[in-house]
């Protein structure tokens, strides 16, 4: 299914066109396959319970193989292992995956049915293949220290739950350069590092998945991208849940909850982080924000990045999670504190909080800032800090626990007619001694009530 990329100019309008695998693909015979989900509800083993096997099984070896069709049907059962301290190069060639897993769990931490398994410190190069799985497959997975996978200039195309393309899981290192990604169904992420933390690494690929929760990214590792063109249908485009994702040169467009979702799965973690670097975010749900942080410690930096939703809201933080189906939000028992910082860069809406919940929101290095700031529902904590050379027009009145300005004449304030209220009694807020100001046009900088501070502004 192709997907468009809207080129707007001061003029003009312009529609690119750009294909994935699943153009080449016939997606009304995996139409079955693409509307499975899957049972979490069951306890997972921490321990690899199946052996990872396959027709083409490579044990303390070295091999090539080129030009070949490898292919199995078969339940839990991988295409290529490569195991043991083997080192493989597969180049020209097709792989094609049938069969289901009878344990996500087990495909989810060790690879289980994976069409490429690679393992126990072994290295494979894969260049121009093409790999099809059906039925619910990750088409390429690494696991273990010293297990890496390097693959160029290829194509992968999923259908079924939980089939990822580029996975990686137990400190294994997966590498892809000059891919493109289709995925269908439920919950299968373009490029995926999991638990225990896969580190990922892509570089100039196009990504698109259908599936509900099927994000570009996935991290509970590393995951560093560079020229991505991604478009996820019905997820963010990013999930952060303990990890690091770095993105740069890169335009995504999400389809379902936010921009990108960082949360902790079990109790309220800290450490989670995402990057943006000369990026733009599109994101469409007209409730959903650019960001949205729940149950977490986390921050997020933009650096030369655009962010555009529908909603007009940048960033949510509340007391929330994210659901094992992964299309809705629910309760949590923690809330999120968001840091973020923006440099160089232009944005337009809103930061929004909620159920106790913080956001700190910093500007420099000739950043403009266009929107407010606002309790959603309950106490929330709103800080925004601008360097002299940033500046922020209000969009509403707006309360700020802390607010920090370089330039102390407030010139780089424009209220358009609204007040900022701040608490008098912040230590982050003596250098306005508790005064009330005139800003640029014409609203008014003052002392807010304690009935403000408690959210109920």
């Amino acid at each position: 299914m192709s997907f468009l990329i809207l080129l707007f100019a001061a003029v003009s309008a312009a529609t690119i066109t750009i294909l994935d695998p699943s153009d080449f693909a016939s997606l009304k015979s995996d139409a079955a396959d693409n509307v499975l989900t899957a049972n979490w509800d069951y306890a997972p083993l921490s321990y690899q319970a199946y052996a990872i096997t396959g027709p083409y099984f490579y044990n303390n070896t070295s091999k090539g193989v080129s030009h070949k069709t490898l292919s199995v049907s078969k339940n839990d059962t991988s295409v290529v292992v490569i195991t043991e301290d083997s080192h493989v190069n597969i180049s020209q060639s097709t792989v094609i995956k049938h069969g289901y897993s009878s344990d996500l769990y087990q495909s989810s931490f060790y690879g289980l049915n994976a069409a490429v398994n690679i393992a126990n410190a072994s290295v494979a190069y894969l260049e121009n293949i093409n790999v099809t799985v059906h039925n619910g497959a990750a088409n390429i997975y690494v696991y273990g220290n010293n297990s890496y996978a390097y693959i160029s200039d290829s194509s992968l195309y999923s259908s079924g739950p939980v089939s990822h393309g580029l996975y990686a899981a137990g400190y294994g290192t997966v590498v892809g350069k000059n891919l493109r990604h289709y995925s269908g169904a439920y919950r299968s992420s373009s490029f995926a590092g999991d638990s225990p933390k896969g580190y990922v690494y892509v570089y100039d690929s196009i990504a698109h998945t259908a599936g509900i929760g099927s994000a570009i990214f996935y991290g509970q590792g590393t995951v560093y991208a560079e020229n991505i063109l991604g478009y996820a249908q019905q997820a963010p485009i990013a999930f952060l849940d303990g990890s690091q994702i770095d993105i740069h040169g890169s335009d995504l467009t999400a389809g379902l909850l936010a921009g990108a979702v960082i949360f902790s799965s079990g109790t309220r973690q800290s450490g989670s982080e995402i990057s943006f670097t000369n990026c733009r975010l599109t994101v469409f749900p007209d409730d959903a924000a650019g960001l949205w942080f729940g149950n977490v410690i986390a921050s997020a930096s933009l650096v030369r990045s655009q962010i555009h939703t529908t909603s007009g809201i940048l960033v949510i933080a509340n007391h929330s999670q994210v659901t094992q189906d992964f299309n809705y939000f629910a309760d949590s028992t923690a809330a999120a504190d968001a840091t973020i910082t923006i440099s160089e860069s232009s944005l337009t809406g809103d930061l929004v909080a909620y159920n106790g919940s913080s956001i700190s929101w910093t500007l420099g290095n000739y950043s403009t800032w266009t929107g407010t700031a606002y309790s959603g529902y309950g106490n929330a904590s709103f800080s925004v800090s601008l360097d002299a050379s940033s500046s922020w027009m209000l969009t509403g009145n707006t309360v700020l626990t802390n607010f920090t300005d370089a330039d102390t004449t407030l010139s780089n304030v424009h209220s358009a007619g609204y007040n900022l209220y701040y608490d008098s009694s912040s230590s982050h807020n003596r250098w306005l001694k508790g005064a009330t100001k005139k800003m640029h046009g014409g609203g008014y900088i003052r002392p807010a009530s304690k009935l403000q501070l408690q959210g109920s502004h």
